[in-house]
């Protein structure tokens, strides 16, 4: 019986993994990736050449994550759209699996006590700095594989080819499903150094056999990238992240530890994990030196003592590299802890903690799952993810693309680069996009610079316009500011739509006519109509908390979204209006505020001013008393 309880802290960490995964779906890139592989299953072809947009029609595109796109795609026939968060919380739980197995084997290797408290702490460290990625994107498989990887170094250290050649077939798929299948070339060229370095350390001629089995795995491995709908041109893959780092810094996941952007919460914790597992085995080396301890060098402990610093040096240079480098660490991690706790081990506390296992380990875990399912982790952490299974429509552009449909809306539009995905998803024969997520894979970098130049040079769109006539304008609420409030205030285009997601301009021309003076579907603004979720996304998400409610979503919130929007254009008099119905909300009533304290700077009589500028301390005081 005992035995069974002592499962329980290990159960709940798993199902903290599952409910991590649970995220509404808010990820801009699924939507295309789900789009291309709904149209390779429906073409019988991988693709090749861009067919999503209009600005780069034909050019050729190195689709790395074509498998993956099926994968979801065929996903999505049965689980709609949401299958594939479904698919990130079974691969978390799959991640932890691996990284407890990982533990228990190298424990075994080198004998060294671990308590279970430990190995729960470490397991809810590892999912909390790990959250930020679980979004399902295709690389949940590259963090799987590394830990397959991970596994297999020692599960098998003595590189039996039976049992390595299952590495060459999961770099295959791995090349096939996301561009971080080098991750699993660095990986087994470090079993290579390893067991290299084991041998110079102890001549023993069993490990020079492992050397030359490694070294010919590792090649057999660049090889098998061959196979591949992109044939050689993979190999240069590597080399093309790498310039794609260099010259894409639109994302802050590609900012390195030298840019404050990647000093998240996650990155912290990130770094005080790596510096502690240093100390413990360079604590641990030092002192098997002292004794002579030569059993130390084995080529998969080697291996794995060489991919710690590997690791921490590559999570600095980019933020989502982070994960990779907690994959490694994990076992280290409870180690450490256990060393670090014997070390300051006062009145006894590591016994204690030995002792109470159970309970501590339980209750902790309880909570972290409490806090995940109710979004008090998300908000903690200030993280714009909540749990559910969901499509968020507070940050797809539902109600734009309802819009458009509804109103047979096509020609050329011009959007932005984050409305792009879900409007190719859903309109898809009738949308091109003019540039998409799918970066530098498809636009080359001068395009991005040209794209990126218009949120300060916002009159650069009307050269474009000149040259693909755009019959409507679709942009994020939230993006280039500075053109929306050209194409609202100028003549040219007129704002037949607005929602908290995003904005439409059409053009104002004889064919639009019919739709620019129509007063009965222009509103100031729109409160987008909630998508419904499949019944078994619905009832999984109420399963695990019964209590869950999209309250964010309520049409309730509008004021605030339309003031805040209004504010944006610098349409005061439009925001004030909107949000005066707004008494009981103090975000709504500080927007209120920011409004007439903007109004009064932009009237010149000088009681008017005054009168604003009480309004704003007014409203101001009041949503200060709310809160």
């Amino acid at each position: 019986m005992r035995r069974y309880l002592n499962k329980i802290p290990l159960v709940l960490c798993f199902l903290v993994a599952f409910v991590l995964g649970m995220k509404q779906l808010r990820e801009p890139d699924i939507w295309w990736q789900l789009l291309s592989g709904r149209w390779m299953l429906d073409h019988g072809q991988v693709t090749h050449t861009d067919v999503f947009s209009y600005t780069m029609n034909g050019q050729p595109w190195i689709n790395v994550k074509w498998l993956y796109e099926i994968i979801i795609a065929i996903l999505e026939k049965g689980f709609g759209a949401l299958g594939v968060i479904l698919l990130q919380s079974l691969v978390s739980i799959a991640i932890l699996w691996f990284l407890f197995r990982i533990l228990r084997l190298l424990k075994e290797g080198i004998k060294y006590p671990i308590s279970q408290f430990f190995q729960v702490v470490a397991a809810l460290l590892f999912l909390l700095v790990v959250e930020y990625r679980m979004a399902g994107r295709p690389e949940m498989f590259s963090h799987l594989f590394c830990n397959v990887y991970l596994f297999f170094l020692f599960r098998f250290p003595e590189m039996k080819w039976k049992q390595m050649l299952w590495l060459v077939v999961l770099q295959c798929l791995w090349a096939n499903m996301h561009e971080g299948y080098p991750v699993g070339l660095v990986m087994l060229g470090t079993f290579f150094a390893g067991s290299t370095f084991a041998y110079l350390a102890t001549k023993n001629k069993t490990h020079l056999q492992q050397t030359y089995r490694a070294l010919l795995l590792l090649v057999v491995a660049i090889i098998v990238i061959l196979i591949n709908p992109n044939g050689i041109v993979l190999w240069k893959q590597p080399f093309e992240i790498y310039r794609q780092v260099l010259v894409n810094k639109y994302t802050t996941e590609l900012y390195s530890f030298t840019q404050p952007e990647y000093w998240t919460i996650q990155a912290k914790i990130h770094i005080v994990l790596l510096a502690l597992v240093l100390a413990f085995w360079i604590v641990k080396l030092l002192d098997a030196r002292k004794r002579k301890d030569t059993s130390i060098y084995t080529p998969a402990l080697c291996a794995y003592l060489i991919l710690i610093p590997l690791f921490g040096f590559l999570s600095l240079t980019a933020n989502r590299n982070i994960p990779f480098a907690e994959i490694i660490m994990f076992p280290s991690v409870v180690m450490a802890f256990s060393w670090l706790t014997q070390k300051i081990n006062k009145n006894g506390f590591y016994l204690v903690l030995q002792k109470r296992s159970l309970l501590l380990s339980s209750l902790i875990t309880l909570c972290f799952y409490i806090a995940v399912v109710s979004n008090k982790y998300y908000m903690a952490t200030k993280s714009a993810n909540r749990y559910g299974i969901h499509v968020n429509m507070l940050h797809n552009p539902i109600g734009a693309s309802a819009f458009l449909k509804e109103h047979n809306i096509k020609g050329a539009g011009f959007s932005d680069y984050f409305v792009s995905s879900y409007l190719l998803w859903s309109l898809t024969p009738d949308f091109k996009s003019y540039i998409d997520l799918r970066d530098l894979d498809v636009f080359p970098a001068s395009f991005f610079d040209d794209y990126f130049s218009m949120y300060q040079h916002p009159e650069e769109f009307y050269e474009l316009d000149k040259k693909y006539h755009f019959n409507y304008v679709v942009l994020s609420t939230s993006q280039l500011i500075g053109l929306q409030q050209k194409l609202y205030y100028e003549k040219g285009f007129y704002m037949i739509y607005v929602d908290p997601v995003s904005v439409i301009f059409l053009r104002e021309d004889e064919n639009n006519k019919a739709l620019t003076t129509n007063t009965q579907i222009q509103k100031p603004f729109s409160w987008p109509q909630a998508t419904e979720d499949p019944a078994w996304a619905g009832l999984l998400t109420k399963v695990l908390n019964p209590f869950n409610a999209y309250t964010e979503e309520d049409e309730s919130n509008m004021p605030k979204y339309a003031g805040a929007y209004y504010n944006a254009m610098r349409d005061y008099p439009q925001a004030i209006k909107l949000l005066r119905s707004a008494t009981d909300d103090p975000d709504a009533l500080r927007t209120l505020a920011f409004s007439y304290s903007e109004y009064s700077k932009a009237v010149k009589d000088p009681r008017m001013k005054q009168v604003m500028a009480d309004s704003a301390q007014i409203f101001m005081d009041q949503a200060n008393n709310l809160k």
